[in-house]
């Protein structure tokens, strides 16, 4: 007969892709021998249809077992995380992989990074009532196994992870500040396996900084947005702080960055969009004087981390 599945069995059908569709990106981006970091990853935050999803398998089974890590919650109000590859050089965007239902209503992605083995990480904080300012850290594995989702400990009140990033050495690091954004913040280093905060090191001043990116050379570079919107580009160097100004078209850009790169040829690439401006896009960002030039394909994905 037909096998018609509801959410729920179709979010666990969806967790057995998930590892596959990660681990053949990754082959296939070595096979293919391109170029270094030519491929940025974006994150966003996907649905299932309200309908039930018809597979169009033949089955005499229809029970299938219910492991969801949020079981508690409504189907119909879980949300997918979608991961999709852009092609610096060509512009093309492919769909990576899509998780099982896992995000609550109201939980936003705030982070995203990409660790060794083909592991991706991703950063949450629910904004709705329930659990508000609970923030998770979501494994997507490339070895078979299921996406995890772990409580960020750690945190102080009302502070929560504002973006990820991935170190030189390999570690998964990240910026620590207040749910509305402001200062003072902190770059933290994360252990992926137990979501636990494992150092912290303080921003200087009263430097809003919602993104960071250390490059190959191990300069850390930050995205601060002032509040009138006014964006520049940091140089974070041990409390002696360099920053300078971000202009697009001659204009200063308004808006500050979702999240900020470092390509293997310590290029910086930034997510965003201008003031009352959709969908976002890629940015490259000149340290020496601060221009912008965009990537004219739309990415419009809620963080990025290099392939």
């Amino acid at each position: 007969m037909k096998l018609k599945l509801t959410r729920r069995q179709f979010g666990q059908l969806a967790v057995a892709g998930t590892a596959a569709a990660t681990v053949g990106f990754f082959a296939n981006k070595t096979v293919g021998q391109q170029p270094p970091n030519s491929k940025i990853l974006g994150a966003r935050i996907g649905s299932i249809s309200d309908d039930d999803t018809d597979t169009n398998l033949e089955s005499n089974t229809t029970d299938l077992a219910d492991g969801s890590a949020t079981a508690d919650i409504v189907p119909s109000s879980l949300q997918t995380i979608v991961v999709e590859s852009f092609d610096v050089g060509t512009q093309v965007v492919t769909t990576v992989l899509t998780t099982a239902p896992t995000l609550e209503a109201g939980e936003q992605i705030s982070g995203f990074a990409a660790l060794s083995g083909g592991i991706l990480v991703v950063a949450t904080t629910i904004l709705n009532a329930k659990n508000k300012g609970n923030t998770y850290l979501i494994t997507l594995g490339a070895s078979g196994a299921s996406p995890t989702r772990q409580l960020v400990t750690g945190l102080k009140k009302q502070e929560t992870l504002l973006s990820l990033f991935t170190r030189k050495d390999g570690s998964l690091g990240g910026v620590v500040g207040k749910i509305n954004g402001t200062p003072p913040m902190s770059i933290v280093s994360i252990n992926p396996q137990t979501a636990a905060i494992t150092g912290e090191d303080k921003l200087s001043g009263n430097l809003r900084v919602n993104t960071v990116a250390e490059c190959p050379d191990a300069t850390l570079y930050g995205i601060v947005t002032n509040n009138k919107g006014e964006t520049s580009l940091v140089q974070i160097d041990k409390g002696k702080d360099q920053t300078t100004p971000l202009r697009f078209e001659g204009q200063l850009w308004n808006n500050g960055f979702n999240s900020l790169v470092c390509t293997s040829s310590n290029k910086l690439i930034a997510l965003g969009a201008r003031r009352y401006e959709s969908p976002r896009f890629l940015h490259f960002l000149n340290k020496d004087n601060g221009e912008i030039q965009r990537i004219e394909q739309a990415f419009d994905v809620d963080a990025i981390t290099v392939a």
